[in-house]
């Protein structure tokens, strides 16, 4: 937060300000900073320990925001995964539905598909 604060003109770059009050409502350890930093003048001493402060509050929130990433990054692949293997049933039940409207016997199917009868029977719903 003190990063916000030109200690020269002791001007607040607002910008900055209202994005670390917005990372603040979503992560604690950066709201109890924010709640610290109001309460602290800006002498040089204050400063100085609140950068390193806020540099290690960074660092954690880009840690947070990678393992976060490798979560959902993680999570589509395992989607993709099982929507292959979804499509792949879904479309060895449509070559069972043909092969039986073709005529083919249901231990025929079950042959040559390396499937049981029972398998067959509960995938046409029988």
């Amino acid at each position: 937060m003190l990063s916000a604060v030109d200690g020269r003109t002791k001007k607040m770059d607002e910008e900055m300000f209202r994005e670390l009050e917005g990372i603040a409502m979503t992560e604690q350890d950066i709201l109890e900073a924010l709640e610290e930093w109001q309460s602290l003048s800006v002498d040089p001493e204050n400063r100085y320990a609140y950068e390193m402060r806020l540099k290690w509050l960074l660092d954690q929130l880009s840690n947070i925001r990678g393992s976060r990433d490798e979560g959902r990054q993680e999570g589509l692949k395992e989607g993709l995964k099982e929507g292959l293997k979804q499509g792949r049933e879904e479309g060895k039940n449509e070559t069972i539905r043909k092969m039986v409207k073709k005529g083919m016997s249901i231990t025929d199917v079950a042959h040559i598909l390396d499937m049981t009868v029972e398998e067959i029977r509960e995938r046409l719903g029988d």
